[in-house]
């Protein structure tokens, strides 16, 4: 079984891949003019996730609870990058998805362990 410090670095290693996918079709969107609105709001939400990626190295009481629920934040970022964004913007939705929430709720049973 893993321990609470490996889930904690893997998190936070995932949440800053996490966090340069979508810097990188941020940048993409907004050089292309057309897509600049969903270019900024994804460069806003990598911002948001380097700083997410320090804050799960001390993991906190409900953390599985909040990645669980995750999945309307995953499908508003989708929408909005289907919409305004182009299909680039699915990878980041994927990505956090398949690699970020599904880590974590895999890894529930080392929190439940840690008492969180």
């Amino acid at each position: 079984m893993k321990s609470l410090n490996e889930v904690s670095k893997t998190l936070s290693e995932r949440e800053k891949i996490s966090a340069i996918v979508w810097l990188v079709i941020g940048i993409m969107q907004c050089l292309s003019i057309v897509l600049i609105f969903c270019g900024v709001w994804n460069i806003y939400a990598s911002i948001k996730r380097f700083k997410h990626a320090e804050a799960v190295l001390t993991p906190w009481r409900g953390i599985v609870n909040s990645y669980d629920k995750w999945m309307n934040n995953i499908i508003i970022g989708l929408v909005i990058n289907l919409i305004f964004g182009g299909v680039i913007g699915v990878a980041g939705s994927l990505y956090d998805l398949f690699m970020v929430r599904s880590y974590v709720l895999d890894n529930k049973d080392v929190y439940a362990n840690a008492g969180l």
